[in-house]
């Protein structure tokens, strides 16, 4: 079971959020995943760094990159359901 409470933590930022809803339906690179959000490739490694640490998110080695993953077992595991959280954020 993850702790709890570093799972809302991690959930509890918008920019995390968007990183979640991202890659509901498709893995993506974190190249990839730093253009589609507009965001510096320092910032979102910290951010997918905190999701990683909570369990919500895979990152696989795949060569020179890393491709990400929602780790949807995670959410359903302890009963939260991702549909709910990304729909509210919008």
């Amino acid at each position: 079971m993850l702790d709890l409470v570093r799972v809302f933590k991690a959930l509890g930022d918008e920019t995390r959020l968007q990183i979640i809803a991202s890659l509901k339906d498709k893995e993506r690179s974190v190249c990839e995943l730093a253009h589609h959000l507009g965001l510096p490739q320092p910032t979102l490694s910290h951010h997918l760094k905190v999701l990683r640490d909570a369990g919500l998110v895979i990152g696989e080695k795949c060569g020179p990159s890393t491709t990400c993953r929602v780790n949807v077992k995670a959410f359903s595991d302890n009963g939260i359901q991702l549909e709910t959280i990304l729909a509210r954020t919008r």
